[in-house]
């Protein structure tokens, strides 16, 4: 039998040779980029830019000529007289240094006054100063600091963005931080200065409802202005002060009434439109500070609901979820209630006041004369 062997070994051998020939060598593929390199670099040195004509930009020289309109924004979160103070010293530091300038034009100091700082939904005059400075009336805007300006971070980041979009944009200055929002780095550091602004009035929030509840539970409750009550401050026994609640005997009249007429069969509209046509105080003040003498059924309501008229208290029947918006709801088991019998004097019996919620609450009552729901 013939051996095949030294003729497929043979057949083996010059298919490989033929696929080295085919396949280029490392050498010569390295030399073929090099090649590729060196061409670029010869084309890239013919670049000489003698056919080409530069018009210079217009708009960077405009602009560092031009007089910018400078505003200031100050803000205090309460309005105790320290602050007042605090407030005007702003004010007339900011008008002075934007007046020192030449290059500036002082267009005024916008002043939020015992507004937080978390939501800018509740600033008036921050929002009057974003309006402006849309509407093309102010180039600048100067404040003390970050947390000044805004606690809540998509606030502040997003109306920064908003300035800066504008044409020519408008610049935020943070005088504590020395932060130009028009400066390259600018971006990253107002974030994380943002960020922990909002941090810290997360912490300050929920140290107030640590402490609310330490005075809730040990009897310290708040004591808001209501009608037939007056505020009054006295020693607490301890060295400090505390505000208790003392009839006024004029506006309990108007709170007696109330519950002798729904006691005789008047619903809350009724009871309104009495309190009307007597004109007799409500105990709200307008917006513009006047008194107020408008009745409704449901502010009848909120006072026949208040356990307060018969000398007792119940603290926490509203909490804020959120620190953001600081919207209140009410308290329906989510947070610890507290309630004090006695703990002031009553402008009305408890026995007057059980049996006006057991009016309220029948449902031939309901039925006649809704009750219509507000806080209280």
């Amino acid at each position: 039998m013939k051996d095949i062997r030294p003729k497929a070994e043979e057949k083996v051998r010059r298919k490989a040779e033929g696929l080295l020939q085919e396949t280029p060598s490392a050498d010569g593929f390295m030399s073929e980029r090099t090649r590729a390199k060196e061409a670029l670099r010869e084309e890239v040195n013919t670049y000489t830019g003698e056919n080409v004509r530069k018009i210079a930009a217009t708009a960077a020289a405009a602009q560092e000529d031009r007089i910018l309109r400078v505003a200031a924004y100050c803000r205090v979160s309460t309005d105790d007289i320290d602050q007042l103070l605090s407030i005007e010293l702003q004010k007339n530091n900011y008008r002075d240094m934007i007046k020192a300038n030449p290059k500036w034009k002082y267009v005024g100091t916008y002043v939020d006054d015992g507004f937080s700082g978390t939501n800018t939904e509740h600033r008036p005059a921050f929002r009057l100063m974003m309006k402006d400075a849309m509407a093309g009336k102010i180039d600048m805007i100067i404040t003390k600091s970050v947390s000044r300006f805004a606690r809540n971070l998509l606030d502040c980041i997003g109306w920064v963005r908003k300035l800066k979009e504008r044409d020519p944009p408008i610049q935020v200055f943070f005088e504590q931080e020395h932060l130009n929002t028009l400066d390259t780095t600018s971006n990253i550091i107002l974030f994380v200065l943002a960020m922990v602004a909002e941090e810290e009035s997360h912490m300050k929030s929920e140290a107030m409802l640590l402490s609310l509840e330490w005075r809730f539970s040990r009897g310290r409750f708040l004591t808001p202005a209501l009608l037939g009550y007056d505020r009054v401050e006295v020693p607490d026994g301890h060295g400090g002060h505390k505000k208790v609640l003392q009839i006024n005997e004029e506006e309990a009249k108007t709170v007696r009434l109330i519950y002798y007429l729904l006691l005789n069969g008047y619903s809350t509209s009724d009871v309104a439109d009495t309190l009307n046509e007597l004109h007799r105080e409500t105990g709200q003040r307008k917006v513009s500070g006047r008194r107020n003498y408008k009745w409704t059924a449901g502010s009848v309501n909120n006072i026949a609901r208040n356990e307060r008229y018969c000398g007792d208290v119940l603290g926490r029947k509203t909490w804020t979820p959120d620190f953001h918006d600081h919207k209140s709801k009410r308290n329906n088991g989510k947070k610890n209630k507290y309630y004090q019998p006695g703990h002031h004097d009553a402008i009305v019996t408890r026995a007057q006041w059980n049996a006006v919620q057991r009016i309220m609450n029948s449902h031939r009552y309901q039925q006649r004369a809704p009750v219509e729901d507000g806080n209280h």
